[in-house]
C-alpha cells in the first residue's frame, strides 16, 4: 500500500463510496475537481501519485484536460479516465493518444476498479524499477566515464598528470606566451641511474621510488603548477607564470631535497641523483615537440656534465645549440641509412721517394647526400654520429660497401696495393665489430692484407688495451693499421711500443705548415724519424703544394696524401680507370 493513487470526480458519494470499497487495499487520496487535482499532486515533495483515476465530465477542467497536463507535467504517472456510454469515442481517441492508460465505463464497480488499479500497480513498478536500473546503469557509466577520463590524462603508478596531459598544458602555455606575452618555464628530470634500483631491489622497489618522487614533485608544485610523469624515470614540471630566474630558485630548492632523500628498501638505503634541464616558455617557443627536445637536451647536457645537477638551456646556450643540432644530425643519418645515401669517396695515398711500383694505394672516405642533392662532408655528421653512438654502424656501412665494391670489380683489385678503411674509437674493442670484420672479408674475394684500419692516435689511447687486443686479432689475418692524428697527444711516443701499427699518419697541423714555420717542421721530423727507428711507415696528410712535398722528401717521409695529388672523388669514378 505504499503508491498513492488519486481518485478525481466531481461527486462526492462516488468517490467516498470507491474509498470505502478500495480504501483498505489501496493508499487512496481524492480530488473533487481537476484544481484541486493539481494542487495535490504539486504539494508532494519526493515522490509522485502512481496512479490518477479521473472523471471524463467535470466543471470548470474536464478529465481529458486534466490528464494531459498530468501526463506533460508527471509522466511517470499511470493515468485512467471515467466516462460514460456518450464519451467512449473521446476517451478511445486519448487511449490511442497515449495519454491514458485505459478507460472504464461507469457505472463502474468496486470490483472492476480494483482489478485495474492492481494491473496499473504492477505496470509503475514495473516502469519504475526500469527507471531506477536505467538511472543507476547510467550513473555506473558516469562513474566510469569519468574513470577512464582521469586515467587518461593521469599516470596510473604515480598519479601524476600524464604525457598527454602535460603535452595540452604545454600548447595552452604556448598560445599565452606568444599570445599574451606570458612567461612560464618547461622543467625536465630524469633519475640517473634509476635502472641500479630496478636491477639490485627489483621493479617493486623502483615503482615505490617512483611514488615517492612523485610524492616530493607534488609537494613542491605551486597552485596553476603541473607536474607530470613523462616517461618510465622522467618528469616534467611547468611552472605556470614564472620567468626563468624564479624558476630556477624553485627548482634549485626542489633539487637541493631532492639531493637530500634517502631511499630505503628492505634494509638497504640509496641516495637519490637527478639530473634536470630548465627551458623558458616565452613569445619566442616554437612547436611543443622543439620545446620537448631542448628540455630533454638541457638534461642530457646536465648528465655530461656530471650528473645530479641542473642544466638551464637558452638561446644563447652554446652546448644545448649543438646538442639540438646533433639531434637533428641523428635522424639526418637514420634518413641517410634507409634511404641509401651515405656514398664513398676515395683519396690517393702516393709514394714519396718510391724504390719500387706500388699497387694503388687510397683512403676511403664517407659523405651523405643531401635533400638538395648536395654532397655533405664528413665533419657536419661524424660528431654527432660519435656521440650518440651511431658510427660503429656507419663504419658497418663503409666496410660492407667497400669490400663488396672491391669483389664487384676484380680490375681494381687486383691492381689494389692497400685500401685504407676509418674505424672510429666505438669500434675498436667491439667483439661484434671482430666477428663482422672477419666474416665479411671471408664471404669475399678480398686478401686481408690488401685492408688497413686507420684508428685515430686519440681513440687508441682511450682504449689502449682494447686496441691492442682488437689490432692484434686482425693483424693475425694479415689487416695492416694506420695510427691517424699521430702527434696530437701528449704521450704520442710513450704508447707507440704497444700499438703494433703500420703507418704513421702525422697529423696534418703540423704538416700544412713545415715549408715556413720550424717548429712544425722540427716535430714532422721528430715523428717521422721515431716511426723510422720502430719500423713504421709514416704518412704526411694536408699536403698542398710542392713546397711542402719537398720537404717531406727532405725529412724522409714515406707517403704523401693531399689535394697536390689528388682530392677526394666518387668511388665510382675509379670503375672506368685501368691501371697499367
Amino acid at each position: 500500500m505504499s503508491e498513492r493513487i488519486l481518485l478525481v470526480d466531481d461527486e462526492p458519494f462516488i468517490l467516498s463510496g470507491y474509498k470505502r470499497g478500495l480504501g483498505k487495499q489501496f493508499n487512496l487520496d481524492t480530488a473533487t475537481s481537476g484544481a484541486e487535482a493539481l494542487e495535490m499532486f504539486s504539494q508532494l515533495d519526493d515522490e509522485s501519485y502512481a496512479i490518477v483515476v479521473s472523471d471524463m465530465r467535470m466543471p470548470q477542467m474536464d478529465g481529458v484536460e486534466l490528464l494531459n497536463r498530468l501526463a506533460t507535467e508527471y509522466p511517470d504517472t499511470i493515468r485512467i479516465m471515467l466516462t460514460g456510454n456518450s464519451d467512449q469515442q473521446t476517451a478511445m481517441d486519448a487511449v490511442n493518444q497515449g495519454r491514458v492508460y485505459k478507460f472504464l465505463t461507469k457505472p463502474c464497480s468496486a470490483a472492476d476498479l480494483k482489478t485495474t488499479l492492481e494491473e496499473a500497480l504492477t505496470l509503475y513498478r514495473a516502469e519504475q524499477q526500469k527507471q531506477a536500473l536505467s538511472e543507476h546503469q547510467a550513473i555506473a557509466v558516469e562513474h566510469l566515464s569519468a574513470k577512464l577520463s582521469h586515467q587518461s590524462r593521469h599516470d596510473i603508478l604515480t598519479g601524476l598528470a600524464n604525457r598527454l596531459a602535460f603535452d595540452k598544458r604545454l600548447t595552452a602555455a604556448v598560445e599565452t606566451a606568444r599570445q599574451e606575452g606570458r612567461t612560464h618555464v618547461f622543467c625536465y628530470l630524469d633519475i640517473d641511474h634509476f635502472h641500479r634500483i630496478n636491477d639490485a631491489c627489483g621493479y617493486t622497489a623502483g615503482d615505490e621510488l617512483l611514488r615517492q618522487l612523485a610524492g616530493l614533485l607534488s609537494h613542491h608544485r605551486r597552485s596553476g603548477d603541473m607536474t607530470a610523469r613523462l616517461g618510465s624515470d622522467q618528469f616534467g614540471l611547468i611552472l605556470g607564470d614564472c620567468s626563468l630566474e624564479d624558476g630556477q630558485k624553485i627548482i634549485q630548492k626542489l633539487h637541493e631535497e631532492l639531493k637530500q632523500f634517502t631511499f630505503h628498501w628492505e634494509e638497504a638505503s640509496y641516495d637519490l641523483s637527478v639530473s634536470i634541464g630548465l627551458l623558458p616558455i616565452d613569445s619566442q617557443s616554437e612547436s611543443n615537440a622543439t620545446l620537448f627536445s631542448a628540455a630533454e637536451t638541457a638534461c642530457n647536457v646536465a648528465k655530461d656534465q656530471g650528473r645530479n645537477r641542473i642544466h638551464i638551456g637558452s638561446a644563447q646556450d652554446a652546448t644545448l645549440t649543438q646538442r639540438l643540432s646533433e639531434i637533428q644530425w641523428i635522424n639526418r643519418i637514420n634518413r641517410a641509412f634507409s634511404e641509401n645515401r651515405f656514398l664513398l669517396y676515395y683519396q690517393t695515398i702516393v709514394p714519396i721517394n718510391p724504390i719500387e711500383m706500388e699497387g694503388d694505394h687510397y683512403e676511403i672516405l664517407i659523405r651523405m647526400e643531401g635533400d638538395e642533392g648536395q654532397i655533405i662532408p664528413p665533419g657536419e655528421f661524424l660528431p654527432a654520429a660519435e656521440h650518440y653512438h651511431l658510427s660503429p654502424q656507419i663504419d658497418r656501412w663503409v666496410i660492407r660497401n667497400m669490400i663488396g665494391w672491391l669483389d664487384d670489380h676484380p680490375d681494381q683489385l687486383e691492381e689494389l696495393s692497400t685500401c685504407s678503411i676509418n674505424l672510429s674509437g666505438l669500434s675498436i674493442g667491439d667483439e661484434e665489430m671482430l666477428d663482422f670484420i672477419k666474416h665479411t672479408l671471408a664471404q669475399s674475394n678480398v686478401p686481408p692484407t690488401k685492408i688497413c684500419f686507420e684508428v685515430t692516435e686519440t681513440a687508441a689511447i682511450a682504449h689502449l688495451d682494447a686496441a691492442i687486443f682488437f689490432m692484434q686479432q686482425l693483424k693475425a689475418i694479415g689487416i695492416r693499421f694506420s695510427l691517424d692524428d699521430f702527434g696530437t697527444g701528449l704521450s704520442s711516443f710513450a704508447y707507440l711500443r704497444t700499438l703494433p701499427v703500420d703507418f704513421l699518419k702525422i697529423d696534418g697541423m703540423f704538416v700544412r705548415q713545415i715549408d715556413r714555420n720550424i717548429i712544425d717542421w722540427t716535430m714532422v721530423k721528430s715523428i717521422n724519424d721515431m716511426g723510422q727507428i720502430m719500423g713504421k711507415q709514416t704518412i704526411a696528410e694536408f699536403v698542398e703544394n710542392e713546397d711542402i712535398y719537398n720537404q717531406l722528401n727532405e725529412i724522409g717521409a714515406n707517403y704523401a696524401q693531399g689535394f697536390l695529388m689528388s682530392k677526394p672523388r666518387p668511388l665510382y669514378e675509379k670503375e672506368g680507370l685501368v691501371f697499367e
